[in-house]
């Protein structure tokens, strides 16, 4: 751990690699802003078409991030990171060209944002991990995961306010602007070393069930995000988005405060614990009669995701073999867009059909099956493979 002090050279990578994602993450943030606005008052849509927009951006990232984990093992992390600034960059540019009689545009800057998205993602993952001493990756993770949530919550509230203030346009061109910084920032970063071309394509096996997990974890938090809101106005006339913000700031906090878990206690002791925090906080959720009482399923919740996403990655990361870990970790990220979608294309029917207290027991339920999946990952002598 020598080579990790204050000052040095990888802690430096590391800090630029965290920064570029705040910057490819701010674009995508101010999406869920911008994204909204064209359709209701340029395009005069409904809601449906947001949602398919939403779709669209999860679909082609999860169909893309197999393949970029592949480039990365190939070509080396930075190459695809840049990849992924660029073509964030474009679809920013995309956004610019929108009119009422180029509406389709927005289904194309959509798709391409979900191909930026999954080269950005995994490749800044890798590289953090790369730079991080062996025995902080989980914590590498971790950090790296604040870049993204900062992103998502200063992107938004960034294009509201040129929205507001100066116009679509302005809107528009931070989603230009902020990829092509953030490609600024790599100029004169070494690339982290390849393994080669690869003799063939092969999914690794070992990071499907991780994979899973994730994906099971992110529909049990996509209740809360999704419906909190909902549920509270509906029992309690309001407060729905405190119980938001406290699963939000315990996700920060979590990340700052016992990131190093995965670490230390291990991968398979750690996502145990998560999914055993995910069910007791959406259970709370669930019968919660107020705000007040959610806020707490909220920050238990928060600080099982904080725990969940290093954990299981460690767990996909640590059990195959080097050369194709690049791959394993784009095969892990892509559980959460499989999550995404599930979530998207399931929650919405189960509340209009069975209540929003159906909604939290399905995610109760979805917590459980991940517990279990989890426990069917005990480690073996011959299951780990060995890092060195």
């Amino acid at each position: 751990m020598g080579d990790w002090h204050l000052r040095s050279p990888k802690r430096v990578a590391f800090a630029r690699v965290v920064l570029a994602g705040l910057g490819g993450f701010i674009a995508l943030g101010a999406a869920f802003a911008v994204v909204p606005d064209i359709v209701k008052q340029d395009m005069h849509e409904t809601d449906v078409v947001v949602g398919w927009t939403l779709t669209i951006f999860a679909a082609t990232a999860l169909a893309t991030r197999f393949f970029a984990g592949v480039g990365i093992d190939r070509r080396g992390a930075r190459a695809i990171f840049a990849l992924g600034f660029l073509l964030l960059a474009v679809s920013g540019g995309l956004f610019l060209l929108i009119t009422p009689e180029r509406e389709w545009l927005l289904f194309g800057a959509r798709a391409l944002q979900g191909v930026g998205q999954a080269c950005m993602f995994t490749a800044g993952l890798s590289w953090a991990i790369q730079l991080a001493p062996e025995s902080r990756r989980g914590q590498a993770m971790s950090l790296f995961g604040l870049a993204v949530w900062a992103g998502l919550t200063l992107g938004p509230v960034s294009a509201q306010l040129l929205l507001d203030h100066a116009g679509t346009h302005a809107a528009e061109a931070l989603m230009l602007i902020a990829p092509a910084l953030a490609l600024v920032a790599l100029i004169g970063m070494r690339s982290p070393v390849t393994h080669g071309d690869l003799p063939k394509l092969s999914v690794p096996r070992e990071a499907v069930r991780p994979s899973l997990g994730l994906m099971r974890g992110a529909v049990v938090m996509a209740t809360i995000v999704g419906f909190a809101v909902l549920t509270f106005d509906a029992r309690s006339g309001g407060g729905g988005a405190y119980v938001i913000g406290a699963y939000g700031a315990a996700t920060f906090a979590g990340r700052v405060l016992i990131g190093h878990l995965p670490d230390k206690l291990g991968a398979y002791k750690t996502g145990l614990l998560a999914f055993c925090l995910a069910l007791a906080g959406v259970s709370i959720i669930a019968v919660a009669p107020n705000w007040e009482i959610g806020m707490i399923g909220g920050v238990v919740c928060g600080f099982a995701w904080s725990l969940l996403f290093p954990s299981l990655g460690l767990l996909a990361v640590d059990r195959t073999p080097r050369a194709q870990r690049n791959s394993a970790l784009a095969i892990y990220t892509a559980g959460f867009d499989l999550g995404t979608l599930v979530a998207g294309f399931t929650l919405g029917y189960i509340a209009s059909a069975a209540g929003y207290e159906t909604v939290y027991a399905f995610g109760a339920a979805f917590a459980i099956v991940g517990l279990i999946l989890v426990y069917t990952m005990r480690p073996t002598r011959d299951a780990v493979v060995p890092s060195a």
